[in-house]
């Protein structure tokens, strides 16, 4: 019976694992299967400065959508399909005001030719609980065009201000987006724990649940934002069936969160067109599903703030559910099969003091490649889901991880901390641009980005980096448009084609016009 410990001794450091002559000490482990867990279940409480005052800011950019090319305010175009984005962010304790200053900021800005918005997505703080009830139909009477309103608390809240994105956390704030989408079928869908289908439902199942066709022509797209309460326990069985049903669309999302663990949190939904529901469109728990099809799409970008600790990849050779029990180098056909621990010693090897490797044994987790067919040359970032190390037994050698495995998998030891957080940003954001750069070499298009949804951990942020809108600016610095979100509980994102929950993750919804094509 494997014997699992979540607080080792310390013991000499074991340099000789790959080698594999005797059992690896546990070393510096001490503290490394401390759960960095798939979703900040927790709300750390932090104390904002004084409520500042409210700066009345907008930030807009307008597409153009010529039918022959894609261009900035194409002078030439015969006909064009406006798409709009606009954000605006206000700090005003009184969420009568606040929605007041951001809806006349956002529709002040926005071009009357492209028709009045009809969307519209908020992020509030629960500072405003006693006035939760209000909020949609405030916002509903300010804009009387709209169709399909989400909205929900954040422990923070993103939106645009003259000095750039402003990632608001611990005061009073009230981000709003307000969207023009000609062309694109929306539907905004409210869903409780019971009415979710089996994830392997059939597709007709699945379409007649989200109101959303499977069959699409193949120059428009699918796109799904989900905001989830943390009580909705049927989160993975519908990413699974939206994965299964709609293999093509994007998926980008996070879970409610509040100021406090204590604080109030909502989550609201409202439509138009649907009649058996309230003015109010608060919903209690469950989730609320926001779908785009047409001429748009979302290109998810998934920072999962981890760095690898070494460029070793190991590949699973033995193991039974969440217990990996023995791995082998990939690539090193010398080095003998040995168990986890031993492998993750000789990767703590290559750090030259030992500071360096009581940092790194503290923060410690595991990258899994979903993806059992790519080349090893060719995994990035982007190919590796990050989960927790949850156990280590010292006299086996085995490791227990937040993720049921398979022999096969291919995995690597990451480390979670600050530099890593931001080095994992910075090359999921380059890499984004060598993209577009490569699509733009070989005459393809990707279309024009006009809107970014971010969805960030509470983790992150000041906690993390001892700094205000560290993400949120970090990624305008790349992708230079409208953008808004909220700090998250937990945020969903795809890695390698499949939908996942993450934790301390930065996961943003690039929104471009056009179809999708292969990345």
């Amino acid at each position: 019976m494997l014997s699992f410990a979540f607080a080792q001794p310390s013991l000499p450091y074991y340099q000789n694992a790959v080698n594999h002559q005797q059992r690896p000490p546990l070393s510096l482990l001490s503290r490394a299967c401390v759960a960095h867990t798939s979703c900040c279940l927790l709300n750390p409480v932090v104390t904002g400065p004084q409520r500042r005052k409210l700066r009345l800011t907008v930030h807009k950019r307008r597409i153009d959508i010529c039918a022959s090319a894609q261009t900035e305010h194409a002078e030439t175009a015969v006909q064009h399909n406006g798409f709009e984005w606009a954000t605006n962010v206000s700090r005003h304790g009184n969420v009568y005001f606040a929605i007041d200053e951001t809806s006349q900021a956002c529709t002040a800005s926005m071009s009357s030719s492209s028709g009045d918005p009809t969307v519209a997505l908020f992020f509030a703080a629960s500072s405003y609980s006693v006035e939760f009830d209000r909020i949609i139909p405030v916002l509903r009477s300010k804009v009387p065009s709209l169709q399909h309103i989400i909205g929900c608390t954040g422990f923070g809240v993103i939106g645009d201000s003259a000095e750039g994105p402003q990632e608001v956390e611990g005061e009073p704030a009230l981000s709003l987006t307000l969207g023009v989408l000609p062309g694109v079928q929306v539907t905004a869908h409210h869903m409780s724990n019971q009415e979710v289908p089996d994830a392997d439902a059939r597709q007709e199942t699945w379409q007649d649940f989200m109101h959303t066709s499977i069959d699409m022509p193949p120059d428009h797209s699918t796109s799904f934002v989900v905001v989830a309460d943390p009580t909705f326990h049927r989160v993975t069985d519908l990413l699974a069936g939206l994965d299964y049903a709609y293999p093509e669309a994007s998926k980008i999302g996070g879970f409610v969160s509040s100021a406090t663990q204590t604080a109030k949190r909502a989550l609201w939904c409202w439509s138009a067109n649907k009649s058996n529901q309230s003015d109010d469109g608060i919903m209690m728990g469950g989730a609320a599903v926001l779908s785009l099809q047409g001429p748009v799409r979302i290109e998810p970008i998934v920072a999962q703030g981890c760095r690898p600790l070494t460029d070793t990849i190991w590949l699973v050779d033995k193991c039974e559910n969440n217990i990996i029990m023995q791995v082998r180098g990939v690539g090193q056909p010398s080095w003998k099969a040995m168990p986890p621990l031993a492998a993750l010693q000789h990767d703590l090897c290559s750090l030259t003091t030992k500071d360096d490797r009581e940092d790194v044994s503290n923060n410690l987790t595991l990258a899994v490649a979903p993806d059992d067919f790519k080349d090893e040359s060719e995994l990035d970032a982007n190919d590796f889901l990050i989960r927790g190390i949850i156990g280590m037994d010292p006299k086996g050698g085995a490791i227990a991880v937040g993720e049921t495995l398979g022999v096969g998998k291919r995995i690597r030891f990451m480390v979670r901390d600050k530099e890593g957080a931001k080095q994992d940003l910075q090359n999921h954001a380059l890499a984004y641009k060598r993209r577009e750069l490569q699509a733009s070499m070989e005459g393809k298009s990707l279309g024009q980005a006009f809107g970014a949804l971010i969805f960030t951990c509470n983790g992150r942020g000041r906690n993390l980096f001892n700094e205000l809108s560290y993400d949120s600016r970090k990624i305008a610095e790349f992708i230079p448009v409208p953008s808004s979100g909220f700090l998250c509980n937990g945020e969903i994102g795809q890695i390698a084609r499949t939908t996942a929950l993450h934790g301390f993750t930065c996961a943003v919804g690039v929104l471009r016009a056009g179809p999708g094509s292969e990345q």
